[in-house]
């Protein structure tokens, strides 16, 4: 009984819910936003693998090839994210995963052509664009093992 009575009291006491936390913190808000994230993130590897690779076709059509490369690594970014758990390491495999991607969303967006030019920012976006399964796949089968 005594019990009771104390849960009553915090549940009265507790301070009232902002007025959009509910909304931001819905489950239907978080889904949209990772879902938008992972659209960007098709994207911009879609089109960051046509502009390296335009001759190269696995489908036997380079935007099929560009569409499923997208899918797959946006895919596999947000498996490795979410079972990240020691964040507070600058060199996490999350951590790792996301500096493989703005470096992608860097040379695509022509930030570093005028440092390095054009020809050296398109090979070091080949370089990753090929090296980002590999790491990713590393990644994830790294966090997705269990402990012995």
């Amino acid at each position: 009984m005594a019990t009771s009575t104390q849960t009553r009291t915090r549940k009265r006491g507790a301070s009232p819910p902002a007025p959009f936390e509910a909304f931001f913190t819905s489950g239907g808000l978080k889904g949209m936003v990772l879902l938008l994230i992972m659209a960007f993130n098709v994207a911009v590897l879609k089109n960051s693998y046509q502009l390296a690779v335009p001759e190269a076709r696995l489908l036997g059509e380079a935007q099929a090839d560009a569409w499923l490369y997208g899918l797959a690594i946006a895919v596999l970014m947000v498996v490795v994210l979410f079972h990240e758990s020691h964040w507070e390491n600058a060199w996490c495999p999350g951590a790792i995963t996301l500096y493989l991607n703005l470096g992608i969303l860097m040379l695509y967006l022509k930030w570093l052509d005028k440092f390095w030019g054009g020809l050296w920012s398109l090979w070091l976006l080949s370089g990753l664009l090929m090296v980002l399964p590999v790491v990713g796949l590393f990644v994830m089968v790294t966090l997705l093992k269990r402990p012995v």
